[in-house]
């Protein structure tokens, strides 16, 4: 299953982390590990509602991820995914995960508040406040059907 947009992914990831790409090799039967790995990850993301558990738990695909860890020639302890398909994959993410965690900035990856859209994105707000992926494909309609909502409420609802 290589192609175009897992190199393509693969190029973007590298040139963000500034680490070499890993070699990852997928098969057909890595498709459903991976759909399960994105449902698990925007679980992760998604901000608590009433009807979740206050507790959340883990999420199946990321329980149990082999990883290693090594010093680089730098001295710096570097995490690497082990693994094979899908696990490999699952394991980078929860890698980059663990990392934005200790950074503080696994708070700015968030799930659109647009419930027909879903997609995951990094806020990158000055304030960490932003709520749609993309303010032009949801957030207009969105904010504007809340600011008709409040004009025909009247002013002392507003």
């Amino acid at each position: 299953m290589r192609g175009g947009t897992e190199d393509l992914g693969k190029s973007l990831w590298s040139d963000a982390t500034r680490r070499p790409a890993p070699g990852i090799d997928l098969t057909a039967e890595d498709v459903q590990g991976l759909r399960d790995l994105r449902q698990d990850l925007n679980r992760l993301v998604q901000p608590p509602t009433s009807e979740s558990s206050p507790e959340g738990g883990p999420v199946t695909s990321l329980m149990t991820l082999p990883t290693a860890l090594r010093l680089d020639e730098h001295g710096r302890i570097q995490a690497e995914p082990r693994g094979t398909g899908w696990r490999q994959v699952a394991s980078l993410a929860l890698i980059e995960a663990y990392q934005a965690q200790c950074t503080d900035t696994l708070r700015r990856l968030k799930t659109c508040r647009n419930p027909r859209c879903a997609t995951s994105f990094y806020d990158r707000s000055r304030n960490s406040s932003g709520v749609w992926h993309d303010v032009r494909a949801g957030g207009n309609a969105a904010n504007l059907r809340n600011y008709r909502a409040r004009k025909r409420a009247g002013p002392e609802q507003a």
